[in-house]
């Protein structure tokens, strides 16, 4: 039995789910992370709470998406990812509906926990990067970093600021699922596998990663953790996103520390936010042209004059300069991600195999924030955390610049996204 014929005349689709892919990706980061962040001053006052308990509706949601992310990647090759993200929009949707109806925080937390980090898994980042991955072979890094150029990032914070002066909390949660209701119309013209209408990923009939066709065999969950390019992968993206985590917690204080009023500090996380614009594209163009892992091993190593930089810095231009380059680089890591999981693994395998990264990133996300606070307050500033990322950076560069993988032998399957 043969599959679908290609269509080798037809104009190729791979852009426009890169158009839509990149639609939905910036509306779902804007709405449910940088559009709470300008919310949650809000969320302590009107729900009476402590800024900790209005600040951990974002933690829920990353809980959620860590545990989460397995089911997806499994439910994501026995269903089309189409419907999946219609699924998971619905869901999201529904979260912020039940949070503009209460002024409880406990259901807040249920919502985003229950609700709005299952919906977000579903829609957004491992099924954006896994439809990608199925029309790109060649070229996959530069598609990857388009849709991860994080444009929601800056323009959510206003809206959300503008809908939370002029209509409240409640209508700016309400505003918010509607925003996100407004993707389904995108989602139902979006092609998830080219092999649908008769095209072919860009690349695969030609011998530009002859190592993805090799890999192009379906893994199971216990081959991918026993696999040895998944475990360094996974280490390299949950060091290097801790640390992107740990700036994006710490920046302000350390601005803060070094004198910097509190609005200039917060300029900085504007800078780290903005940089990835450029960094996104950059990074994914590199690994088309180097490969993914070695893209990661000049990522690591071009983060540290940044951080270094920091042990000194006291004035806002140049925190600011020093800023920007961190975040061009770690606003580079999940288009790396993407390509790279894809490149060592196979298509096929992408989705489960960031799932299961996800999940195993859960302790390097949630303990590197809090590790810095305790160092903070252990030693009187930030020198000792500085350094313990550099000190990472050296060794994932290292690692990620001399390891080579082996594909892993398995049998063969139906396509994953089928």
């Amino acid at each position: 039995m043969t599959g679908p014929e290609i269509d080798r005349d037809a104009a190729f689709h791979g852009w426009r789910a890169v158009a839509i892919c990149f639609v939905i990706l910036n509306v779902a980061l804007g709405v449910n992370f940088a559009g709470y962040g300008a919310l949650v001053g809000a969320i302590d006052r009107e729900f009476d709470t402590s800024r900790a308990l209005a600040s951990a509706g974002v933690s829920m949601l990353t809980l959620s998406m860590g545990l989460m992310s397995p089911l997806v990647g499994s439910l994501m090759r026995k269903y089309p990812l189409k419907v999946l993200m219609a699924v998971g929009v619905v869901l999201n949707a529904a979260g912020l509906f039940v949070v503009s109806q209460t002024n409880e925080i406990f259901v807040l937390l249920g919502a985003y926990l229950l609700l709005v980090g299952p919906g977000f898994c579903l829609y957004a980042v491992i099924p954006c990067t896994a439809v990608i991955g199925n029309w790109f072979v060649a070229g996959r890094g530069r598609a990857l970093g388009i849709i991860s150029m994080p444009f929601g990032n800056a323009t959510f914070p206003i809206l959300a600021a503008f809908a939370l002066a002029n209509f409240g909390l409640s209508s700016s949660f309400a505003a918010g699922a509607f925003v996100l209701l407004a993707l389904l119309p995108l989602i139902l013209v979006l092609v998830d596998d080219p092999a649908r209408i008769g095209q072919s990923a860009r690349g695969a009939t030609s011998v530009v990663d002859a190592a993805a066709s090799e890999a192009a065999a379906t893994m199971t969950s216990g081959q991918i953790l026993r696999s040895m390019p998944f475990l360094v992968l996974t280490l390299a993206v949950a060091v290097l996103s801790a640390a992107g985590l740990v700036m994006v917690t710490q920046i302000v204080s350390l601005g803060m520390e070094r004198g910097l009023p509190l609005e200039e500090a917060s300029i900085l996380l504007a800078g780290f936010g903005l940089a990835g614009v450029a960094g996104a594209p950059i990074f994914g163009w590199l690994s088309d042209r180097i490969g993914g892992g070695r893209a990661f091993g000049v990522l690591s190593f071009a983060l540290i004059p940044g951080w270094l930089g920091l042990l000194f810095a006291d004035t806002l231009p140049l925190l600011l300069g020093l800023t920007i380059l961190v975040g061009i680089c770690s606003n580079g890591i999940v288009p790396l991600f993407g390509a790279t999981m894809g490149e060592w693994l196979g298509s096929r395998n992408l989705g489960l195999a960031m799932g299961l990264c996800y999940l195993l990133q859960i302790p390097f996300l949630f303990g590197g924030p809090p590790l810095a606070g305790a160092m903070f307050e252990a030693t009187g500033g930030y020198a000792a955390t500085i350094m313990l990322h550099v000190a990472s950076f050296v060794l994932i560069g290292l690692l990620m610049l001399v390891y080579r993988p082996v594909a892993a032998t398995v049998t063969s399957s139906p396509p994953a996204s089928a």
